[in-house]
C-alpha cells in the first residue's frame, strides 16, 4: 500500500489537497466563541404574587409547585429560590434527555397544581434554560441634561426594538431607571369627601379604558364595521373620566387624584464613571457565533447612534466579549505557529536537511486545516477548547513524520536509493506509527466523551485532537515518504556543508556534536544499567514514591482565573437600606476604582430585575493588557484589601468565571435542615470559622439580615361592623403603598404602560402613615386603619433558598493566596464535624465546589479507561499480554515531572491540569513502543537479548529526543502563559512539558530494564516448564 503511494506522486498528491480543500472551504463557516457551547437539560418554573412575602411565597406556591414537580423522572437536582413576590423552582436533568419533552411534562404537573395556588397570581411561566444565550454586549446611555427615566424612554422608543431585530440576537433588557407609568395619585381626604372607594375608582378607569367590538352594520350597498372606543389616547382622556355624581353634578378623576405622565417608583439606579446613566444587555442565542453577533450588534448600534439617538446622549460600551476572543483566539493561532516553527527547528537540528525538515513540517499544516473539515461537520467551533486543542497537537503532529524521515535517512545512509529507503523504512514504521497513533486516540476519545458539564467542556478539545492526529498519521504514510522519495536528495555531509551559511554549519556541528557526545553517555550509562537492572529500577521507583510525598502541597479548583479584563464587586447594604443610601455607599468605591489607571469604565449598577434596592455590583471593565502593567488578577486582590472593612457594606470581589448557583465565588457551602433560624445560626458558626482561615475572603452568607417590616393584624370584630374583610383591606393597602396596576394598559404607539394608582410618595414613608391611612368599605364608608388594625414592626427573612425540598443557606468564600481546593477540604474535614449539626441536616458542596468534584470524578473515569484502551490498543498490536505492562510501566514516571512543574509554576490541579495528565498517558507511551518495537525486530534477526536493546536505545535515542523535543517546544508557549487567555491554558502545559522531561528522561533507562527483566524471567520461566515436560 506504501508502495502504491510512492509510485503515484500525483494521484497521492490530490488525494491530501482534496482534505486540504474540504477544510480551506469549511474554515469560514466555523463559528467563533469564547468556549463551547454547554447544554444541560434545565427547566425552571416562575410565579410572580405581588406582595407576598418569601415566608407566603414559599409556603402557597413553592412547596405545592416542588411537591408536584418532583414526581417528573429522570431529575438529577430540584432547587428553588423565593423572594418577596417571587419563586423560581429550577430542575436540572440527567444529560442526555430533550429538555423540550420534560419541559412539557413539569408544564402538565404545574397545571395539576394550579387549583391549589392562589387565584391572583401571574400564571405560572414554564420554560427550558438557555446557559448560551448569554449578555455578550452591554452599553450605558447618560445624558447631562436628561433624566434617567427620559434616557430609559428614549433607549426602549427607538433603539431596544432595534437591537432585538439584529441576527442572533435573543433578548435586549434595559436597566438603570423606572419605567414610564401613568400614575394616579389619590387623595384620601377629597375621596372622603365624595364617599368614593379605592376599588370604585380602581374599577371604573379599568372599565372605561377599552376598546368593545359591536359587528357588522349591514345594507344593500355597504358594510360597515361598528366598534364602541373607549381606550385612552391621552393622559386629559383618564382626567375627564366620571367616577362618581355628587349632588347632582360629575365629580370626575381630576377632582379626587392627580393623573401624571411619570415613572414608576424608583427601584434601580445605574451610572457609568460616576455619571447616572441606563444600562442596556444584549443577550444572543445559542448555537450563533458570538464574534459576528458582537459584531453585527456594534455595528447597529452605531449607526442608531448617529440616527435615532439625540446628540446628548453619551454611549459607552462596558462588556464586549469580541475583543477579548479575537485577541484570544489570534494568540492561540500565534503560539500554534511558534510552536510548530520551534518544533521545526528541531527537527531540522538533527536532520541537518532543509529538504527532510520541509516534508516532516507538511504535515502541520496539512493535519490542521483537514481537521477544519471534521470540526464543520461535527458542528464544533473555533473556542478556547477547540484552538487549545491544536496549539497542544502541533508538536505531536509532526512526531510520525519525524520517525518516518529519520528512519528514511538511516536508511540512505545504509546506501538505499530514496524510493527503496521510502518504502522500507515507512513499512519498518508501520506497526509502531499505528501503536501510537492508535494510543493516541485510545486518550483522547474518553476525553471526548466524559459526562458532566467537564464532558460537554472536553468534547471539542479531545475529539479535535483526535482528528488532527489521524490526518498526521495518514500523512505520515503517503504524503512523507512520496515526497522523501521524490524530493530528498542523496549527499554527503560535506556537499551539503558547501551549501550552509558558516555561522549555520558551526552551530550544527556544535549540536551534532553534542548529540554524539550524549548519545555515547546515554550507551554508556545503559551498558552499565544493564548490568545491575533491578537496582537502578528500584531506585526509580523509589524516587516516584518519594515524589508522590508532594501531592498534598499541590493545590486544587475548579478552573484557573483568566484575564479578561473584565470582573465585577458585588456589594450588599443592610436590608431595609434605601435605594438612595445605597448609592451613597456605593459611591466611593465607584470613584476609587475609577481612579486606577488601568480601568477603562466602571458600571455602577443596584437594584434591577429581582435585587432588592440594598444590593448591587461595580461592573469593571479594564484597559487592553497591553495598556497596563498589572494583571486583573493583581487588581482584583488590591481591591479585596482595600474593601474588605467597607462601612455599611459587605463587598465581593468575583471575576465572573466558571459558574456557580447564582454566585461565582469557587467556595459554596450548602447547609440543609428544618429549622431556619437553627440552620442560620450553623451558617453564621460556619461563616465566622471561614472568615478565621487564613486565604479567605469575602465570606458571606445566601441569608444575613431579616428585612424590618410592618404588620398589619386585622380586629376582625370592628372590620365587620365596617363591611371589611382582610382581603377588601389588603387591596387598599397594597393600591395606597404598593400601587396597584389595572388591568388595562395605557398604550402609545408600539408600547403598553402600567396605570397605576396610589397614594402620594409623602403619604407613605412610615409606620404611622400606615395607622392614619383612611380605608374605605365598598359602599364609600371611610375609617382609619389603625381603629381597626392593630400596626407594629416586625421582620421577615428576604430570601429563601431549597435544594432538593428543603430549606437551604449557602455559605460563600473566595480565597487569596491558597487554593479553593485547600479551603473546601479544611470545610469539610475540621468545620463542619465542630458544628455537631443534629440529625436531618446536612450539608452539600455547590456552585463551582460541585462542579469540581463531578468533574474530577469524570476526569477519574476517563483516567481508568484510557488505561483500559491503551492496554488494549498496545495488546493487539504487539500480539501480546505482557509487553504493553512494559510500556506502560513508564505511565507512572510522567507524575514526577508533572507535579514539580505544578508546584514550580505555582499552578494548581485544576480541571486544565488534570486532562494534561490524561493526555501524558498517550505521550509518554511513544518512546516505549519506538525502543520496543525496534528491540522487537532486532531479536528477530537472531540477535541477542542485551545486545538488542543496546542497539534499539542507541538508534532510536535520535528519534526520541527529536519527537519529544519538538513536542515540548511545541507546547512551550502554553506552559510560559503567553498570550491573551493564556492563565487558562497554562497549567495544562506546565503538565505536558513537565511530564514529558522526566518520563522520556526515566523511560530511556527503566523501560529497556524492565524489558530486560521480563524477557530474562520469561525466556527461564518457559524453559523450567519446558523441562518438565
Amino acid at each position: 500500500m506504501i508502495g502504491t503511494f510512492i509510485k503515484r506522486p500525483v494521484f497521492t498528491t490530490m488525494f491530501v489537497l482534496l482534505l486540504v480543500v474540504f477544510g480551506i472551504r469549511c474554515y469560514p463557516e466555523i463559528g467563533v466563541d469564547l468556549n463551547p457551547d454547554v447544554d444541560l437539560p434545565i427547566v425552571s418554573v416562575r410565579v410572580t404574587y405581588d406582595g407576598a412575602s418569601p415566608e407566603e411565597m414559599e409556603t402557597l406556591i413553592t412547596k405545592p409547585i416542588e411537591n408536584r414537580v418532583s414526581q417528573v423522572s429522570g431529575i438529577k437536582t430540584l432547587s428553588s429560590t423565593v423572594l418577596e413576590g417571587y419563586s423560581e423552582t429550577v430542575l436540572e436533568f440527567n444529560l442526555g434527555v430533550d429538555p423540550q419533552v420534560k419541559a412539557s411534562e413539569v408544564r402538565e404537573k404545574v397545571s395539576s397544581v394550579r387549583r391549589a395556588l392562589p387565584d391572583d397570581i401571574d400564571e405560572p411561566v414554564t420554560q427550558t434554560v438557555d446557559l448560551n444565550a448569554r449578555a455578550i454586549v452591554a452599553y450605558t446611555f447618560s445624558s447631562a441634561s436628561r433624566s434617567r427615566g427620559e434616557i430609559r424612554r428614549i433607549i426602549e422608543d427607538n433603539i431596544k426594538d432595534e437591537l432585538q431585530m439584529v441576527d442572533g440576537v435573543s433578548e435586549v433588557t434595559v436597566l438603570g431607571a423606572s419605567q414610564r407609568a401613568i400614575r394616579i395619585v389619590l387623595q384620601p381626604q377629597k375621596l372622603a369627601e365624595y364617599g368614593i372607594s379605592y376599588q370604585t375608582v380602581r374599577d371604573i378607569i379599568n372599565k372605561n379604558n377599552y376598546n368593545t367590538p359591536g359587528g357588522k352594520a349591514r345594507n344593500n350597498d355597504m358594510e360597515l364595521t361598528v366598534r364602541t372606543v373607549g381606550k385612552y389616547s391621552t393622559v386629559d382622556d383618564i382626567r375627564q373620566v366620571v367616577v362618581a355624581n355628587y349632588n347632582g353634578r360629575s365629580v370626575y378623576i381630576s377632582d379626587v387624584a392627580d393623573v401624571l405622565d411619570d415613572w414608576e417608583d424608583e427601584d434601580t439606579f445605574a451610572s457609568a464613571n460616576g455619571e447616572p446613566s441606563v444600562l442596556a444587555f444584549v443577550r444572543k442565542q445559542s448555537k450563533t457565533n458570538t464574534v459576528n453577533v458582537t459584531d453585527n450588534v456594534n455595528a447597529k448600534m452605531a449607526i442608531l447612534q448617529k440616527s435615532n439617538l439625540p446628540p446628548d446622549i453619551k454611549v459607552e460600551k462596558v462588556r464586549d466579549q469580541s475583543k477579548y476572543i479575537r485577541d484570544n483566539i489570534a494568540d492561540v493561532w500565534n503560539t500554534i505557529l511558534f510552536g510548530g516553527f520551534l518544533a521545526l527547528l528541531i527537527t531540522y537540528m538533527f536532520l541537518r536537511n532543509f529538504r527532510a525538515t520541509i516534508v516532516g513540517g507538511l504535515c502541520i499544516p496539512t493535519a490542521v486545516i483537514s481537521t477544519f473539515f471534521m470540526m464543520k461537520v461535527m458542528d464544533f467551533t473555533l473556542n478556547n477548547m477547540s484552538l487549545m486543542a491544536l496549539s497542544l497537537a502541533i508538536g505531536m503532529l509532526i512526531d510520525d513524520a519525524i520517525v518516518v524521515i529519520e528512519n528514511i535517512f538511516r536508511h540512505i545512509e545504509m546506501g538505499e536509493t530514496p524510493f527503496v529507503a521510502a518504502r522500507k523504512a515507512t513499512e519498518e514504521l508501520t506497526l509502531a506509527i499505528l501503536a501510537t497513533s492508535c494510543v493516541m486516540f485510545a486518550v483522547f476519545v474518553p476525553v471526548g466523551n466524559m459526562g458532566e458539564i467537564i464532558g460537554q467542556f472536553f468534547k471539542q478539545f479531545g475529539l479535535t485532537v483526535a482528528f488532527a492526529i489521524a490526518f498526521s498519521t495518514l500523512v505520515a504514510f503517503t504524503l512523507t515518504p512520496m515526497v522523501s522519495a521524490y524530493w530528498i536528495k542523496v549527499e554527503t555531509e560535506e556537499e551539503s556543508a558547501k551549501n550552509r551559511n558558516k555561522y549555520l554549519q558551526r552551530f550544527l556541528d556544535a549540536f551534532e556534536n553534542g548529540f554524539q557526545s550524549v548519545r555515547q553517555m546515554y550507551n554508556s550509562l545503559m551498558a552499565w544499567c544493564l548490568e545491575r537492572p533491578k537496582k537502578v529500577v528500584a531506585i526509580c521507583v523509589l524516587s516516584l514514591g518519594i515524589n508522590m510525598l508532594l501531592l498534598p502541597f499541590l493545590g486544587t479548583e475548579f478552573q484557573p482565573t483568566y484575564d479578561s479584563g473584565e470582573f465585577s464587586v458585588n456589594f450588599k447594604a443592610p436590608y431595609g437600606t434605601s435605594l438612595y443610601k445605597t448609592v451613597d455607599l456605593a459611591k466611593p468605591m465607584q470613584e476609587y476604582v475609577s481612579s486606577l489607571p488601568e480601568v477603562n469604565i466602571v458600571a455602577l449598577n443596584i437594584g434591577n430585575g429581582r435585587n432588592p434596592v440594598n444590593q448591587g455590583s461595580l461592573d469593571i471593565r479594564l484597559k487592553p493588557i497591553e495598556e497596563r502593567r498589572r494583571s486583573m488578577q493583581q487588581i482584583m486582590d488590591e481591591l479585596r484589601a482595600r474593601f474588605g472593612n467597607v462601612e455599611g457594606l459587605k463587598v465581593a470581589v468575583v471575576s465572573n468565571q466558571g459558574g456557580g448557583r447564582g454566585d461565582s465565588r469557587p467556595v459554596q457551602i450548602g447547609l440543609r435542615g428544618s429549622n431556619i433560624k437553627e440552620l442560620k445560626q450553623y451558617a453564621l458558626d460556619l461563616a465566622d470559622k471561614l472568615r478565621n482561615t487564613p486565604g479567605a475572603a469575602d465570606v458571606d452568607i445566601s441569608d444575613s439580615d431579616e428585612e424590618p417590616e410592618i404588620i398589619i393584624r386585622l380586629d376582625h370584630a370592628k372590620a365587620s361592623e365596617l363591611g371589611l374583610n382582610a382581603t377588601s383591606l389588603g387591596e387598599v393597602v397594597e393600591m395606597a403603598f404598593m400601587g396597584k396596576s389595572t388591568s388595562n394598559s395605557f398604550t402609545v404607539g408600539d408600547n403598553d404602560y402600567d396605570i397605576i394608582l396610589q397614594l402620594d410618595k409623602s403619604r407613605r414613608t412610615d409606620i404611622n402613615d400606615v395607622s392614619n391611612l383612611r380605608v374605605s368599605s365598598s359602599n364609600g364608608t371611610f375609617v382609619r386603619l389603625g381603629d381597626i388594625a392593630d400596626i407594629s414592626y416586625g421582620s421577615g427573612p428576604t430570601r429563601i433558598e431549597r435544594e432538593d425540598k428543603q430549606r437551604q443557606i449557602v455559605v460563600y468564600a473566595n480565597t487569596v493566596g491558597v487554593s479553593p481546593g485547600d479551603l473546601i477540604n479544611k470545610a469539610r474535614d475540621e468545620y463542619i464535624p465542630e458544628l455537631n449539626m443534629p440529625p436531618g441536616y446536612s450539608y452539600k458542596m455547590i456552585g463551582q465546589a460541585d462542579n469540581m468534584a463531578r468533574s474530577f470524578r469524570e476526569i477519574a473515569k476517563a483516567v481508568v479507561l484510557a488505561i483500559v484502551m491503551v492496554y488494549m490498543t498496545l495488546a493487539a498490536q504487539f500480539e501480546s499480554f505482557s509487553q504493553p505492562l512494559i510500556i506502560m510501566a513508564s505511565l507512572p514516571f510522567a507524575l514526577i515531572g508533572a507535579v514539580l512543574g505544578l508546584l514550580v509554576a505555582g499552578q494548581t490541579a485544576n480541571m486544565m491540569s488534570m486532562i494534561g495528565f490524561i493526555m501524558l498517558l498517550g505521550l509518554v507511551t511513544k518512546n516505549a513502543i519506538l525502543l520496543l518495537d525496534y528491540a522487537n525486530q532486532a531479536r528477530e534477526n537472531g540477535m541477542e537479548l542485551k545486545e538488542a536493546v543496546l542497539e534499539a536505545c542507541s538508534l532510536r535515542l535520535r528519534p526520541i529526543l527529536m519527537t519529544t523535543l519538538s513536542t515540548i517546544l511545541g507546547m512551550m508557549p502554553i506552559a510560559l502563559g503567553i498570550g491573551e487567555g493564556a492563565e487558562l491554558r497554562q497549567s495544562m502545559g506546565v503538565v505536558l512539558v513537565g511530564g514529558l522531561t522526566t518520563s522520556t528522561l526515566l523511560t530511556l533507562v527503566v523501560v529497556p530494564l524492565i524489558y530486560l527483566l521480563f524477557e530474562d524471567w520469561k525466556s527461564k520461566h518457559y524453559v523450567e516448564r519446558g523441562e518438565h515436560i
